[in-house]
C-alpha cells in the first residue's frame, strides 16, 4: 500500500513506541491523528510532527469510549478517511499477583486491552466503508510468554494477541488487515530501570518496531502478516 495521504490514528503516541511509529508515518507521508493521555506530552508530539506533516491530537484514556469516538470521529471530519489505526497505548505493572490490587489489575486491562477493544469497534465501520485497510495492534512477547511478576500485564497482551486474531477472520474479507506486532526488550523509558539502560546496545529500540509496522503496511493489499514477533539479536542479561 502507497502511504502517502493516507490517514493513521496513533494511541499511546507521546512517547517511546507510539512516538516512533507516528514519526515513521509521517515520513512516509501518511496523515496523522495522535492520542495521550498526557496533554503536556501530546503537545510536544504534535508540535513535533506538524514539521513533517498534517496532524491533530486528541489527549484523553483509551479505555473511554468517547476518547475511541473522537479518534475516529476526528479522522473523518480532518481529513476525510481513516486507513490505518496502530493501537499502541499501554500502561504495566510489576510485582508478585498477592501484591497486586484489583485496581492495578482493571487500570492495566483498561488501557491494554479494553482501549484496543474500543478503538476496534469505532474503527471497522469507517474502515469499511472505504472498502479496507489495517489496524496494528501493539502487544508484547509478554503475550507468548509467561513473566513472573508482570501477571497482569501478560494476560493483557495474551488477550490482545487472542482478540486480534479473532476479530481478523471477521474483517479479513473486508479488505481489512489486523496485524498484531510483538515487540521484546525495547528500550523506552517503560519498564526499564538504570541497569538494564546500561545495556541499552542489547535493547531492540522504538525506531525498530515502528520501522516493522510501516513495512508491514507496505505489503500489496492481496497480502498480510497476521503476527510479527521483534526481539534483540542479542538479548540483555535477564531478559
Amino acid at each position: 500500500m502507497d502511504l502517502k495521504e493516507r490517514v493513521a490514528v496513533v494511541t499511546g503516541a507521546g512517547r517511546g513506541i507510539g512516538r516512533a511509529i507516528a514519526e515513521a508515518l509521517a515520513a512516509e507521508g501518511m496523515r496523522l491523528v495522535v492520542n495521550s493521555l498526557t496533554p503536556a506530552r501530546l503537545d510536544e508530539a504534535v508540535r513535533g510532527l506538524r514539521t513533517r506533516t498534517e496532524v491533530e491530537g486528541v489527549a484523553g484514556d483509551v479505555g473511554e469510549e468517547e476518547t475511541a469516538r473522537r479518534l475516529v470521529g476526528t479522522a473523518a471530519e480532518r481529513f476525510g478517511r481513516l486507513d490505518v489505526l496502530v493501537n499502541n497505548a499501554g500502561v504495566g505493572h510489576h510485582g508478585p499477583l498477592e501484591e497486586t490490587s484489583a485496581a492495578d489489575f482493571d487500570r492495566v486491562f483498561r488501557t491494554n486491552l479494553r482501549g484496543p477493544f474500543l478503538l476496534m469497534r469505532a474503527a471497522i465501520p469507517a474502515l469499511r466503508k472505504q472498502g479496507g485497510g489495517t489496524i496494528v495492534n501493539v502487544a508484547s512477547l509478554a503475550g507468548v510468554n509467561p513473566v513472573p511478576k508482570r501477571a497482569a500485564y501478560a494476560a493483557t497482551k495474551w488477550g490482545l494477541i487472542g482478540l486480534s486474531r479473532s476479530v481478523l477472520q471477521e474483517v479479513r474479507k473486508d479488505g481489512i488487515r489486523v496485524v498484531v506486532v510483538e515487540p521484546g526488550s525495547t528500550l523506552t523509558e517503560f519498564g526499564h530501570d538504570a541497569g538494564k539502560l546500561a545495556q541499552e546496545g542489547k535493547f531492540v529500540r522504538p525506531e525498530d518496531v515502528a520501522a516493522v509496522v510501516v513495512a508491514a503496511l507496505k505489503l500489496p493489499a492481496r497480502a498480510t502478516v497476521s503476527e510479527i514477533e521483534i526481539r534483540p539479536t542479542d538479548p540483555p542479561a535477564g531478559a
